[in-house]
């Protein structure tokens, strides 16, 4: 069986795992071993991660292939916004690292180029300062290290033309030069390493969580986006390198947390620790919300749980030793 971690698609650059179920041919006559190591186990065309024994004449084996390489999808949908001139729209796709480079054309000459921009809209028209048929294309990129590692960048999306008169060419106020207090710029703005939010009228997200494009982002008292882990409210929230926040299962420094998906059940994206029912199977995250693997002991009950999944043991038995239907091993 596949094991995504939460994932309900396996996208550019994850790493998948699967888990083996293995059975003795002959239980009377073979057996198989109490314990494994990377180094008595060949796997080809992945890497072995764990395996576990159920009784004497069945193993489970799980490793994990190479990280998914592809090419990102093209948006869809390379639109002029119907409302005056310059506005450019585009949708996004499902596979889809949501940065985007777009270029802008008077006929065939590139007039402005706008690189790794996270976002699904850009106002060009301060760029439009001469009368002509303008166009643009838009192409998904990979932002991330780990998207520019393993994600090809997509196609071209190109829009209709349209034509823009003399009497309605900019006058070039508004260029971006890159600073976030002085451009007109409306939505995603990168000054140096960080990035902010604009909104129309100026103001910039600041301090507080913003759901953009469906997806939501922590924003610190100056605007900047935030990364990584976070605590808000005594709880603890993981936003990617993109900086939206994530939910299900993630890996954090070799080790796996789990973050509420459920927008009814509790706070969304917020990490759970205890015991959590996933998939019809139960893990179980320590204090920290690290997911717990092997012998552990949980109050004052020892389990077993699947190395390198996690999943609780039930109705089997594990190096001699039977845990029953609730998983519980008893001396």
């Amino acid at each position: 069986e596949w094991i995504t971690s939460g994932s309900k698609e396996m996208t550019i650059g994850y790493e998948p795992k699967m888990r083996v179920e293995l059975h003795a041919t002959d239980s009377d006559e073979y057996a198989f071993k109490g314990g494994y190591q990377s180094s008595n186990v060949t796997v080809k065309g992945g890497t072995y991660v764990s395996a576990s024994r159920s009784g004497s004449d069945t193993l489970y084996v799980t490793f994990k292939f190479k990280p998914i390489k592809g090419t990102y999808s093209s948006p869809d949908d390379a639109y002029w916004r119907e409302n005056g001139y310059g506005g450019a729209r585009w949708s996004k796709v499902d596979n889809s690292s949501d940065a985007y480079d777009v270029y802008l054309y008077r006929g065939s000459s590139v007039v402005k180029k706008v690189e790794g921009l996270k976002a699904t809209s850009y106002n060009f028209y301060p760029y439009m300062t001469k009368a002509g048929t303008y166009s643009f294309k838009v192409r998904t990129v990979p932002y991330t290290e780990s998207e520019k590692k393993y994600g090809k960048k997509s196609d071209w999306t190109e829009s209709d033309e349209v034509y823009l008169p003399e009497e309605k060419v900019s006058d070039g106020s508004g260029q971006d030069n890159g600073t976030p207090g002085s451009t007109s710029q409306v939505g995603w703005i990168k000054d140096g390493n960080n990035w902010y939010f604009r909104y129309p009228d100026g103001s910039y997200q600041k301090n507080n969580w913003a759901k953009i494009n469906e997806k939501w982002y922590l924003f610190d008292s100056n605007g900047v986006m935030l990364t990584g882990w976070q605590q808000r409210n005594n709880l603890w929230y993981f936003l990617n390198d993109q900086g939206a926040m994530v939910t299900g299962w993630v890996l954090s420094n070799n080790k796996w947390y789990y973050l509420n998906p459920s927008t009814t059940t509790g706070v969304e994206g917020a990490m759970l620790t205890g015991w959590i029912a996933y998939n019809n199977k139960w893990y179980c995250t320590d204090a920290s919300g690290a997911m717990l693997e092997g012998w552990r002991q949980v109050d004052g009950s020892w389990y077993y749980f699947y190395p390198g999944e996690g999943s609780k043991a039930v109705n089997t038995t594990i190096d001699g030793f039977p845990v029953d239907g609730n998983g519980v091993w008893h001396k």
